[in-house]
């Protein structure tokens, strides 16, 4: 059941205010019809809904039988080692040292820590102006027979873009087959809070450490799910499958950036969505150019697809969870 905020009864809105009190009223039903007028929403914080219940579901929370649950089909907001679509799927995580020593990593930064935020974005941490200028006395170079520049120096980001992760630890504890499983709710603010002022950033992230090893399977998924417009939620990405798309991954995003503060890799993994693995998934740029094509009517996650030959098609069969 989810909590509401409680309106303010009649008899409250009625009661007279002071001068002052009046004026800061009027002051921010003012601001608010500004933001209004400029296309943007005014920030309210809002009650955070209970967490899901912990079950096995796709909508459900918790370790059940050694492994975490996949994600529903219509929430775009959700990630999981156990779901088999490009759009829910994420690697296995990989970290270095002792798996006490990363569990104590992950909470630590997960909870507001500082960390190494690494080289910037753009270019392999080479800013865009360095690799012009590069590109252009490259050029100029190779012309005129001149000596080649001298490679552009990477960079780092500044100390002043650093944003802490909020997250509060609501669980941990060790499975009956020895993995260590550890829940993380991000996007409170961090210390219990009840309220938030996007709740598509109230993520309940869950990691299951596996015994006598150094792989780490993660969920993540978002209390609401966005509306997934642009700055909503919304953000262009590249999809090997399907091209430029608009990502609503928010949980997906935000876990991600945690894994590159915490420094660990991606297991490799043989995915069935992905063309490198499987010749039947046809890329982009495929769909592009030769549109009629069976292979564009693709579709992973178990549902038939065209096979070679005859164009029969056939199911995938997925292995059930023990």
């Amino acid at each position: 059941m989810r909590r509401q905020a409680v309106s303010p009864s009649c008899q409250q809105l009625g009661r007279p205010r002071s001068g002052a009190a009046s004026r800061r009223g009027v002051l921010s039903s003012a601001a608010a019809v500004l933001l209004l007028a400029a296309g943007q929403r005014p920030s309210f914080a809002t009650l955070i809904p209970d967490a899901p219940v912990v079950g096995d579901c796709p909508e459900c929370i918790g370790e059940v039988n050694e492994t975490l649950n996949a994600c529903p089909l219509d929430a775009p907001s959700c990630i999981s080692t156990l779901s088999d679509d490009e759009e829910h799927f994420a690697a296995p995580w990989q970290f270095d040292g002792t798996r006490e020593e990363a569990i104590e990593q992950l909470i630590s930064i997960a909870t507001g820590a500082r960390f190494d935020m690494g080289l910037i974005d753009s270019f392999g941490g080479v800013r865009q102006t360095d690799a012009a200028a590069y590109i252009a006395k490259g050029v100029l170079a190779v012309v005129s027979g001149g000596d080649m520049p001298e490679q552009p120096k990477r960079q780092r980001k500044s100390s002043t873009e650093f944003v802490p992760f909020d997250g509060d630890v609501t669980e941990r504890r060790t499975t009956p087959g020895g993995a260590e499983y550890v829940r993380i709710v991000l996007g409170t603010g961090g210390g219990g809070a009840t309220q938030a002022s996007n709740l598509s950033e109230v993520i309940d992230c869950e990691f299951l450490f596996l015994p006598d090893d150094n792989i780490v399977d993660v969920r993540a998924s978002s209390r609401v799910q966005p509306e997934g417009k642009l700055g909503s939620g919304g953000q262009l990405a590249l999809s090997i499958t399907e091209g430029l798309v608009l990502d609503k991954n928010v949980a997906g995003r935000q876990v991600e950036r945690l894994r590159k503060a915490l420094r660990w890799d991606v297991a490799p993994v043989l995915t069935d969505f992905n063309p490198a693995f499987n010749a039947e998934a046809p890329v982009w740029f495929e769909r592009l150019f030769d549109p009629f094509n069976r292979r564009n009517k693709f579709q992973p996650s178990g549902l038939a697809y065209p096979a070679e030959g005859e164009g029969e098609e056939r199911p995938l069969r997925l292995p059930a969870r023990e």
